[in-house]
Order: structure tokens, then C-alpha cells, then sequence
């Protein structure tokens, strides 16, 4: 049997990433109603979030067997349900003590800002924070749309937190009426949280355990702004 290695737990999140990444390259980009593409969205949402929550069974299982536990205890601490990039630099930060300071070094990320009913998208920068604060509206997001709460294809009234104290709305475009709104921008924002959370807390596992990732293979979500449009990355 080939020895795992915490890169294979990498290719497996790229591969999984492919389709979500595919479906924003179908969204036409042009101003107004988008008609059926409007569907797209919400699904790379739960693209993306299935993906990142095997990566955070996957990769923490990996790096627990490399530090010698066994399989009764490997199921114990990776046993989790709809994990967030909290819970996983939670559970990270429990077995591996130097994650924590290499954490507090983690590089902002660019995403789309959150408009308000008159405000215009834009890119903006968000530190680690912030990011993680976001990452938990994104999971009330996908419960939200998991347990048909809402459509996720059109402007709707999104309900309240199902679990902790952020809610969905907060990471959503905002308008009239008290409604909200996944829409391309809100999607690609999802997937560039949750790419770099799982990337800054795996590269600080991988550290300690005497290893080096190589993310070159993960799909990109640029932050692209127009049909035709020159990416910002």
C-alpha cells in the first residue's frame, strides 16, 4: 500500500473543485436578469462547501495518521458535521500547537465587497477574520439552501441563523424589501474564502509536519468584472 501523504488530500479537493469552477465559466456576465443562469450560484455554493468539508475530513485524517494515531482516535477528533473554516482551524489548532501562530500571520484575501440595495459591487481586501466571520454566513447559506428554505436562484427573504449567530443575509447582496441575493459575485466570494481558509490552515499543519503543499492544481475563482472582462486575482 502506497503511504498517504497530506498533497494527495490536496489533488482530491482540486478534483473536487473542478465542476463548481466549471459553472461560473457558464454564467454570461452581463447586466440584468440572467434568466436560468441565475441558477448557478447557489450551486457552486454547495459545490464548493461539499468540497471543502471532505477536504477538512480528509486532510485532518491524513495529518493525524502522520502523527501516529490510531484509527479509533483519527475517527473521534475528524468526526464533525458541515465543518467551517472556525471548526477547522479550531480542530487544526487542538492537535498541531504551532498552527495557531502561523494563523495570526495569514495573508488577507481580495473578494467582492457585500453591497448594499444602492450600493456597486467592488473587490476589496479582508483580513483573517473577517474572512472566517464570512465563512460561517456561507455555511448559513448552504443550510439555508439544503434544507429548502429558500430557492438561492432569485432575490428572497432569508431566515434567520440555523445554527450559531451569523446569518445568511450578512454575506448576501442586499435588496428591496428586506430580500437578499447569492448572485456570480457572491459565489466566486464563497469559493475564495473557503479555498484560502483551507489553504492557510493546511499549509500551517503541513509545516509541522515536515511538509510542503503544492495548491498549483486547484481551480481558480478570479474576481472577474465584466463579461470579457480582465480578472482581478
Amino acid at each position: 500500500m502506497l503511504p498517504v501523504t497530506p498533497q494527495d488530500s490536496v489533488h482530491r479537493f482540486a478534483r473536487s473543485l473542478e465542476v463548481p469552477q466549471r459553472l461560473t465559466q457558464l454564467h454570461p456576465r452581463t447586466p440584468g436578469n440572467a434568466g436560468n443562469f441565475n441558477a448557478l450560484p447557489p450551486a457552486v455554493v454547495l459545490g464548493v462547501i461539499s468540497a471543502f468539508e471532505g477536504f477538512v475530513e480528509d486532510f485532518l485524517a491524513t495529518a493525524l495518521h502522520l502523527r501516529g494515531y490510531g484509527l479509533g482516535q483519527i475517527a473521534k477528533r475528524v468526526s464533525t458535521s458541515n465543518p467551517t473554516v472556525a471548526d477547522f482551524q479550531r480542530k487544526c489548532s487542538a492537535e498541531f500547537p504551532t498552527v495557531p501562530p502561523r494563523i495570526a500571520d495569514a495573508p488577507p484575501v481580495r473578494v467582492w465587497n457585500i453591497p448594499t440595495v444602492s450600493g456597486r459591487p467592488a473587490t476589496e481586501t479582508i483580513d483573517w477574520d473577517e474572512m472566517v466571520r464570512r465563512a460561517d454566513g456561507w455555511m448559513q447559506v448552504r443550510h439555508c439552501l439544503t434544507h429548502g428554505l429558500v430557492s438561492g436562484w432569485r432575490s428572497e427573504v432569508w431566515p434567520g441563523p440555523l445554527r450559531g449567530a451569523t446569518s445568511a443575509s450578512s454575506v448576501l447582496r442586499a435588496r428591496p424589501g428586506g430580500r437578499h441575493a447569492i448572485g456570480l459575485i457572491g459565489a466566486i466570494s464563497c469559493a475564495r474564502i473557503h479555498l484560502h481558509g483551507a489553504r492557510v490552515i493546511a499549509d500551517a499543519v503541513a509545516a509541522e509536519l515536515g511538509a510542503l503543499l503544492d495548491w498549483t492544481a486547484l481551480p481558480d475563482f478570479p474576481l472577474l468584472r465584466a463579461a470579457g472582462g480582465s480578472a482581478d486575482r
